[in-house]
């Protein structure tokens, strides 16, 4: 009795050794993946030249999930291969993951597609943008930054753009240490990533800060003294223009001071009221001969011209 029940028992063990050796023949280990992501398409590719007379089967895992005889679709839809007899995966979910394999047979009835490769298909969702929230702590004297993060997803961290050794889910800091920093996280899978907007602490504030609405209070500065150069500027060359007029106007009265007439030629001082008392009586006396430096018409001494 005792020997019947231990090969009962070996029998029983040696069932569920095979059985799992089927499921994982079947399924496949997630080291041999290939990724998708959801809402994608994915073509699990037929390496067999296909002929219009064979017999083509798709298999997932245990189940037949297309079949055509020749030109005659029993199972699935004709748009579910390709031209190659390849299987196309289109708006792919979760449920689609699994090992799909084919089988081709000829007219005989011989399976002519007896090694042929099969696929592991892994579906992940999508990476989500990820949010960075800021918590202060210890009488507002530290901060910590948390990321949410989905499962099975990679975190790294970043300061300034520059990434941290950090790769949990938090990160504290000393508030003062890091009171102007920009803190991100950027979140992965084997399908692709996401980084989060940058969160800056409000646990510490300096005295006198740096920036103003995330801009550096030097940058503002500068900014100012050019608006108001650009505002200024109309006015100064205004002035400008002003004094260089006044100077032509003062370089032209100057110059019309100095270039006075020849003091032979003062007709027309002649007529100006009074000025007749050195004008000659008699211009055919022999006092109206002209006298070098003195002026014929008016009398007057080259010295006085001046």
């Amino acid at each position: 009795m005792t020997t019947v029940k231990k090969k009962m028992a070996s029998a029983a063990t040696i069932t569920v050794f095979l059985l799992c050796c089927f499921i994982t023949a079947s399924t496949g280990s997630q080291d041999d993946c290939v990724y998708a992501a959801t809402g994608s398409t994915f073509t699990v590719p037929l390496t067999y030249k296909l002929k219009e007379s064979d017999h083509l089967k798709w298999i997932k895992d245990t189940s037949v999930i297309f079949n055509r005889r020749q030109k005659q679709v029993i199972m699935g839809k004709n748009d579910d291969v390709d031209s190659t007899g390849s299987l196309k995966l289109t708006k792919l979910t979760k449920d689609k993951s699994g090992r799909y394999r084919p089988e081709v047979h000829n007219t005989n009835g011989q399976n002519v597609g007896e090694n042929l490769p099969s696929v592991h298909l892994c579906v992940l969702d999508r990476v989500q943008k990820p949010n960075v929230t800021m918590t202060c702590t210890g009488d507002k004297t530290r901060v910590s930054f948390t990321c949410s993060v989905g499962q099975n997803e990679k975190i790294e961290w970043f300061k300034d753009g520059k990434q941290l050794a950090e790769k949990a889910k938090m990160v504290t800091r000393v508030a003062k240490d890091v009171a102007n920093a920009h803190f991100s996280c950027n979140v992965s899978n084997t399908i692709g990533s996401e980084i989060s907007l940058p969160v800056q602490q409000i646990c510490y504030k300096p005295f006198f800060s740096e920036t103003i609405f995330g801009i550096s209070i030097w940058v503002l500065v500068g900014g100012g003294a050019g608006m108001l150069c650009l505002l200024c500027n109309p006015y100064i060359l205004t002035c400008v223009a002003l004094l260089k007029y006044e100077r032509e106007l003062y370089l032209q009265w100057s110059n019309q001071e100095q270039e006075q007439p020849d003091y032979y030629d003062h007709r027309y001082l002649q007529q100006l009221p009074g000025n007749t008392s050195n004008m000659a009586e008699n211009t055919n006396s022999p006092s109206n001969i002209p006298k070098p430096g003195i002026c014929t018409h008016c009398g007057l001494k080259r010295d006085d011209l001046k």
